[in-house]
C-alpha cells in the first residue's frame, strides 16, 4: 500500500507512508503537512486494490499439509513476528544484521559516563524499533535496569508524564543475583535495603514495604495507576507534573546503582516523534519541556537539584533551567547527583531533539537503508528457516524471482522488506502452481 493515495472525510487527500496492525492503521502524510496513523476504515483509496485473480477451488483440491516432525516453536515464533514486520525479543542478537557501526556507537554510548542521551533517528519502518530492542537486550546484559515505552498521541503522550512513566514501570527489568526483577520486585530489593529513606515519594512506600504493609492499592499508587489512595500525596496525570516523575525515575535509578551495584537506569522511548499529534498547542510545550527534563535529569545537570521555583503568569517554572514544576508538588527533578539515569529517544529524521540542550554530549544514530547484499543474505537465511518449519522447496531460480520482486518493491523500508519476505513464500507454499505475477500487482 506504499504511495497509495488516500482520501479522508476530515483530513482530505494525502499518500499512505507505512501501516501497522496487521494494515489496520496506515501512517498518512495528508496535503497539509499533517502525518498521522488513521484507522484503514477511515481512508479511501485510489487506485482500488484489485483481488488476485484464482480460481475457486473445492477443499479436496488444496495441497495437503503433512505434519512436520517437532522442531519447537521457536522458528515458528520468528515467522509470525516477521509476518508483522518485527522481530521476536528473545531473537534480537540473531536476527541483527548490517548495523555494526550503529551497535558500536550504541556499546560506545553505554560505557561513556560523560552522556546522559542518545537520539536513533530513521524513516519509518528502518529498523530503530528492532535497534531499541537490541539495546534492550544488551543493556540488561551490561547490568543496567531497562524500561522502554512507545510513545502514542492517546495512551502515552508526552504532555502527560503520569502515562509515560506507567509505561515505563510495566516495562523495567531489572538485574540482580542473577535473576530479571520486574518493578514491584526491585521495589522490594530496594525496600530490603532500607535506602531512599530522605527521597519525598519513595520513602513513605518503601518503608511500608519493609514492614509488609503494603496493599493493593498502595502499589497501584507508585505504578502510577488508578487508584483513591492518597496518604502519602496525590500523583498527579498533570501536564505539569513532569517534575514528579523525573525525580521518582532518577531516585530509582540512584538506588539501583548506590545499593543493588548496577550501572544504572535506562529509559527508551520508541516513536518519540508521535509528540508532535496533539490537540492543543500547551500539549506540544509540555511535551517538549519533559523531553527537554529528561534529557537535563539524564546528563546530572546541577540547577535541577537546588534552582529556585519561581512562579510565573501561567505556571511554576525552574529559575535557571526554565522548566515547569507542579504548583502542587515542587519537588526537584533530580533527588540526587549523579543520577546513573540514560535516556534513548527512536525519531524521525526531521525531528532534532538534541538541539533542545546543544551543551550536552548527545550521541545521534541516523539509520539509513541496509545494503542489498546484506538483505539478499538476510532473505536466504530466512528461506532457509522457512523451509526447516513448514516443508517449503523452492528452486534456486525461484528463489531469486521472490527476491527481486521484494526488492524491487520493498527495498526502501527494512520493515516492509521482512513482511514481504513471509508474503511471498505463503504465497509459494499455498498456490505452489501460481506464479509471482499477480502477487506483484499488491505490492
Amino acid at each position: 500500500m506504499r504511495k497509495f493515495k488516500v482520501r479522508h472525510s476530515k483530513f482530505g487527500s494525502g499518500i499512505i507512508l507505512d501501516t501497522r496492525f496487521r494494515g489496520q492503521e496506515c501512517l498518512v502524510e495528508f496535503k497539509t503537512g499533517l502525518r498521522m496513523w488513521v484507522s484503514r476504515d477511515e481512508l479511501q483509496l485510489f487506485p482500488y486494490l484489485r483481488p488476485i485473480s484464482i480460481k475457486k477451488q473445492s477443499p479436496a483440491e488444496f495441497p495437503e499439509i503433512t505434519p512436520l516432525k517437532p522442531i519447537g516453536n521457536q522458528g515458528r515464533e520468528v515467522i509470525e513476528a516477521f509476518r508483522m514486520g518485527i522481530v521476536p525479543q528473545t531473537w534480537v542478537k540473531e536476527w541483527t544484521v548490517g548495523r555494526s557501526h550503529e551497535i558500536a556507537t550504541i556499546k560506545t554510548w553505554l560505557h561513556d559516563q560523560t552522556s546522559g542521551t542518545l537520539v536513533i533517528k530513521g524513516g519509518y519502518g528502518s529498523g530503530k524499533s528492532h535497534l531499541l530492542d537490541y539495546l534492550y537486550g544488551y543493556a540488561l546484559e551490561l547490568n543496567y535496569a531497562v524500561a522502554k515505552v512507545g510513545i502514542d498521541p492517546v495512551s502515552t503522550h508526552m504532555a502527560f508524564p503520569k502515562r509515560v512513566y506507567r509505561s515505563l514501570v510495566q516495562s523495567m527489568k531489572i538485574p540482580y543475583n542473577g535473576r530479571i526483577l520486574d518493578f514491584r520486585e526491585g521495589l522490594v530489593s530496594l525496600a530490603q535495603a532500607g535506602v531512599l529513606t530522605d527521597h519525598g515519594i519513595l520513602a513513605p512506600f518503601l518503608k511500608a514495604l519493609k514492614k509488609g504493609e503494603v496493599v493493593p492499592s498502595m502499589w497501584y499508587w507508585i505504578e502510577g495507576l488508578e487508584t483513591s489512595f492518597t496518604k502519602w500525596g496525590v500523583l498527579y496525570d498533570h501536564t505539569t507534573a513532569a517534575n514528579i516523575y523525573c525525580y521518582i525515575l532518577s531516585g530509582i535509578s540512584h538506588a539501583l546503582a548506590d545499593v543493588l551495584d548496577l550501572n544504572g537506569l535506562i529509559l527508551l522511548f520508541d516513536e518519540a516523534e508521535s509528540a508532535r499529534i496533539y490537540r492543543y498547542t500547551y500539549e506540544w510545550l509540555r511535551g517538549i519541556n519533559f523531553f527537554k527534563a529528561l534529557v537535563l535529569t539524564a546528563n546530572d545537570e546541577p540547577d535541577l537539584v537546588e534552582e529556585r521555583i519561581v512562579k510565573t503568569e501561567s505556571c511554576y517554572r525552574g529559575e535557571c533551567s526554565g522548566l515547569i514544576y507542579s504548583g502542587h508538588r515542587r519537588f526537584p527533578y533530580v533527588y540526587k547527583l549523579p543520577s546513573y539515569l540514560k535516556v534513548v529517544f527512536a525519531v524521525t529524521p526531521d525531528v532534532s531533539l538534541e538541539k533542545l540542550t546543544s551543551e550536552y554530549n548527545i550521541y545521534t544514530l541516523e539509520l539509513g537503508p541496509l545494503n542489498p547484499e546484506i538483505l539478499e543474505h538476510f532473505f536466504y537465511r530466512f528461506v532457509e528457516l522457512y523451509r526447516k518449519v513448514y516443508g517449503l522447496k523452492i528452486s534456486l531460480s525461484e528463489k531469486k524471482e521472490i527476491f527481486g520482486l521484494i526488492k524491487r518493491y520493498a527495498l526502501f523500508s527494512t520493515r516492509l522488506f521482512i513482511k514481504a519476505m513471509v508474503e511471498c513464500l505463503d504465497f509459494k507454499r499455498f498456490y505452489p502452481q501460481k506464479t509471482l505475477k499477480n502477487l506483484g500487482s499488491y505490492f
